[in-house]
Parts: C-alpha cells; sequence; structure tokens
C-alpha cells in the first residue's frame, strides 16, 4: 500500500480510499503534507480535509461565473470526496454533522452540474427511510440491479466513486445504498446496524420490484468491507437475490474485533468510537458484546447462489484466512474465491492499494451471471484464484 503517512496506517488508508473515489493525488498532497511530520494530530488532520473541499468548491464558483457547469460540477464531486474522508475520522457531534452535511451539499451539487447518472432513490423500511442513489443502465430494456452496500464507515457518496458507471456500461443498473448503521440513517437519524440485514435487504427489493426499469428476476447485492458481511447474510436469507458478491471477506467480525481490541491493533480504518456508535452502545464493552451477532459462521451454508468473494493477501484488517473460510463454508455451487497478491497488487484490505482490477472482476463477473456480457466457462463450479 502507499504509506503517504509511513507511520500511520490509518491515515494512509484514508488517503488511499479518497483516491479510490476519485480525489486528485495532487490536491491532497498540498493539504496533507504538513501533517506528515510530527505527532498525529486529528484536529489538523479535520482541518486540512476541510480546507481542501472548500478550495474545490470556491474554485467552482468561479468556473460556474465563468459558465463552466461541468468543471464546477467535477470540483463539487472532489470535494463531497474531501468532506467525507475528513469526516470519518472526526468523533460523533456538531463538527462531524456539518462535515458530512457539506459532503452531502457538493455530492448534490455534482449530480445537478456535470450532470451526474444517478438518481435519488428513498426506500421505507422497519428502519425508517433509507437513501440511495441509482445509477441506471444505458440501456432501455428492463434491466437487473445489484445492490451495492458499504461497510464500518462508508458512505453511498463514497461508493458512487468506487463504482461510477462500470455496472451501467455492461448493462446493469446499480443502487449504491446508505442503510442501518451507514450514512444517513446512522448519521441524522442515530440508526445503528443489525445483525438481520436481510430485513433492510427486503425492503430495498420491495422497492425495486415497483420499478418497470429493474427486471426484478435478475437481482444482485454486493458489499464492500463489512459490506462483505452484509451482502452474504442478505442473500442467504432472501431468495430475490440471484447472485452475491463480497468485497472482502468476512468470517467472524465479532472475533475479528475481540482480537483488535485486544491488541489495541494500529491497523484499523477509523477511531474506537467507531465500534459503539455503529453497534448503537454507550461504551466499547458493550459494541464488543453485540458485534458477537456479525457472523456468517452458521450462515454461509445457507447460501446458495452465485457468490463472488474478492480479498487481498495482505489484508491487514481482516486477516486472509477468513476468506478462505467463508469460500469453503458458502454452499454455493457456483462459487469463486479471488485473492489479490503483493506480487500483481491490490493486497490490502479491499484493494484501496490498486481497486480497478478488482472493480472490473465484480463488474464483469454480474454482467456474466446476470447475461449481459458472455458467460465464461461452466456455471456450477468452485474456483479458486490464489495467484
Amino acid at each position: 500500500m502507499f504509506s503517504y503517512f509511513p507511520d500511520n496506517y490509518m491515515w494512509s488508508s484514508a488517503f488511499n480510499l479518497a483516491l479510490m473515489a476519485g480525489a486528485s493525488i495532487g490536491e491532497m498532497n498540498r493539504w496533507l503534507a504538513p501533517l506528515r511530520e510530527g505527532e498525529p494530530d486529528s484536529a489538523a488532520w479535520g482541518e486540512a480535509w476541510r480546507g481542501m473541499a472548500e478550495q474545490q468548491e470556491e474554485q467552482a464558483a468561479q468556473d460556474l461565473k465563468a459558465g463552466l457547469h461541468r468543471s464546477a460540477g467535477a470540483r463539487y464531486l472532489r470535494a463531497s470526496v474531501y468532506h467525507a474522508s475528513g469526516e470519518r475520522q472526526i468523533p460523533p457531534g456538531p463538527e462531524k454533522t456539518a462535515s458530512y452535511q457539506a459532503a452531502l451539499d457538493s455530492f448534490a451539487r455534482a449530480v445537478e452540474l456535470v450532470p451526474l447518472n444517478v438518481e435519488r432513490i428513498e426506500v421505507p423500511s422497519p428502519d425508517g427511510i433509507l437513501p440511495g442513489y441509482l445509477i441506471p443502465a444505458h440501456t432501455p430494456e428492463p434491466a437487473p440491479v445489484v445492490i451495492f452496500y458499504g461497510g464500518f464507515d462508508v458512505t453511498k457518496e463514497i461508493l458512487y466513486g468506487f463504482v461510477e458507471e462500470e455496472f451501467a456500461r455492461r448493462g446493469i443498473t446499480c443502487l449504491v445504498m446508505d442503510s442501518p448503521g451507514v450514512g444517513e440513517p446512522l448519521r441524522l437519524r442515530g440508526v445503528p446496524s443489525r445483525p438481520d440485514y436481510e430485513v433492510p435487504t427486503g425492503a430495498v427489493i420491495d422497492y425495486l420490484e415497483t420499478r418497470s426499469d429493474v427486471d426484478a428476476d435478475r437481482i444482485g447485492v454486493m458489499g464492500i468491507s463489512l459490506g462483505g458481511y452484509y451482502a452474504p447474510r442478505s442473500a442467504a436469507f432472501e431468495p430475490r437475490i440471484k447472485a452475491c458478491a463480497a468485497w472482502g471477506g468476512i468470517w467472524d467480525w465479532g472475533a475479528t474485533w475481540e482480537k483488535r481490541w485486544g491488541t489495541r491493533s494500529k491497523t484499523v480504518s477509523v477511531p474506537w468510537f467507531q465500534l459503539p456508535w455503529v453497534m448503537g452502545t454507550d461504551t466499547m464493552e458493550a459494541g464488543l458484546e453485540r458485534v458477537k451477532q456479525w457472523t456468517l459462521v452458521d450462515v454461509l451454508p445457507k447460501l446458495t447462489q452465485p457468490l463472488l468473494i474478492v480479498h487481498g493477501e495482505n489484508d491487514r484488517q481482516v486477516a486472509v484466512e477468513d476468506a478462505h473460510k467463508a469460500f469453503a463454508a458458502a454452499g454455493s455451487a457456483d462459487k469463486q474465491l479471488r485473492i489479490f497478491t503483493v506480487a500483481e497488487g491490490g493486497a490490502e484490505h479491499c484493494q484501496t492499494d490498486e481497486p480497478d482490477p478488482a472493480r472490473q472482476l465484480i463488474a464483469d463477473w454480474f454482467g456474466q451471471r446476470f447475461g449481459t456480457l458472455p458467460a465464461q466457462g461452466s456455471p456450477g463450479r468452485r474456483q479458486r484464484n490464489d495467484h
């Protein structure tokens, strides 16, 4: 992984995640270079990302005065990434809320000015409204759709940056979601995560079935990082899901967190406050107890749909052994495990060090399963790629 902050995995991981979502390395370097010296300063971190975002917004305003609407929209899109990247490290409170709202506002301006091929949707659910962005397929016919969940700390605006129109180009609509424990539900309404993710997924599918532009017989689900729990859990208990991809293999997330906290791991993506916040508990101890429910050990044998698991050989957040265990336990006849190695790149958590090959692979895999791309090989095979 490119360690912009050589002795700070958390900050370097955030730097790479922003690049993955469409940030500019030059813009980030201009504002973050002073933070490379001395001890980590969380206040300076927040100020740097805010300054980075506001500079782009100021320049976007100048572009608008000159009639350069698309140029302004592109700047707003990067500003949204910068606000969101800084917000991830800020503890819950007014400053975090303001940074998050700024990310939403900049993204909305980008949608308007570029314009982006997205439609904001709102799904009624037992947890209240779940918002998302529908990225329509480039086809006039009803298209298959893939629901894309974030994980522990990534919102739908960042998810859009991860995939943009890769699915749409393959004839597949993609729906990037904020769901319980993520994005707007957590940040604006205090809705924590839940282990039975088939419940919100069922609500999302109910909504999709009302749309004439969606082929409800070809609905897939994928998730990145902790989404590697949300997506397989949903598929195991929701038969309307026809294919599932885990962009990061999860096995027993409670055990992962027990080890992280017990060793005070330095290779976590966000500060410790995130676990009790997402779990909806008042203390770390209560969060560690609740997170024990986030396990796929007894769930994956129930999953029978086509399954793709993508993992990194040098994933320092979730051990590669967990991906192997998940693959072995899955009940799917058509299942594939793809491990990206250090030698080829993409070996870090969710391929943040080199994401495009994984992004292309996942979109192609869904295209083959949903018939929008030519199928390769024979269905019903078990495939392990550990090269």
